[in-house]
């Protein structure tokens, strides 16, 4: 029987929003130098967010948290597309994004704690949770660097979130390619912190995955071999 493109999106939805993340991810750098197409980008995104969430997310947390903090986000977005980057007010973005980041990661925690059966859609929801912790920590780092005074051991311009990006994604793994290092010692346990961080999720999803596994096919109760009975 074929398939309707509705039904795909619900059968896929997980899959999609992650694949529109990774996008999202990948596409950072442009957005950088280009503050009009992040603008347009940051529209596509939250309506990609407020789609996914839904879904996704406890739907509590998504109607008084996450869609009031993903207002906030896009209006801090667009006055950093279109407003004048002289003045403070457009680099509020990341800020406003943190606090996103967090809500979006509360309501995907809770609905992750009652996981039923290992999907496709579970396993996606589960990246897109790594995937936000890697923002939220980038965003956090910009925070970081903007308060702080040699936080990193480069400068790192006012605009460059990708930089960030960067460096929160290879320390939340574990990898550490030592391009960018924290030189301030709070900013220094903050990356400590996302480090451990991602080891635990690793382990706890792993985990959690492992025991909600439920083969696809079993093999059906057998009946008990029939006994004749001695004849008398």
């Amino acid at each position: 029987m074929k398939r309707t493109p509705r039904a795909v999106l619900e059968s896929y939805r997980s899959e999609l929003l992650l694949a529109a993340l990774i996008a999202a991810m990948i596409s950072s750098p442009l957005i950088d130098h280009h503050r009009r197409i992040g603008g347009v980008a940051a529209i596509i995104q939250l309506l990609l967010l407020i789609v996914g969430v839904l879904h996704l997310a406890d739907l509590k947390v998504v109607r008084r948290i996450v869609l009031p903090a993903g207002i906030l986000w896009l209006f801090a977005r667009l006055l950093e597309a279109f407003g004048d980057p002289r003045h403070g007010y457009t680099h509020l973005a990341p800020l406003a994004g943190l606090a996103l980041s967090c809500a979006i990661l509360w309501g995907l925690f809770r609905r992750f704690g009652s996981i039923a059966k290992v999907t496709g859609s579970i396993i996606s929801e589960a990246i897109i949770c790594y995937l936000v912790l890697a923002i939220a920590f980038s965003q956090l780092y910009w925070v970081l660097d903007h308060f702080i005074h040699n936080a990193f051991n480069q400068t790192i311009a006012l605009g460059q979130s990708g930089t960030f990006l960067y460096f929160s994604m290879i320390t939340l793994s574990g990898v550490g390619y030592g391009g960018i290092l924290p030189i301030n010692s709070y900013v220094r346990l903050v990356a400590a912190f996302e480090n451990i961080t991602g080891l635990f999720y690793l382990a706890v999803v792993i985990s959690r995955l492992v025991s909600s596994y439920r083969p696809r096919t079993s093999t059906p109760d057998l009946p008990p071999p029939h006994v004749s009975e001695p004849p008398e």
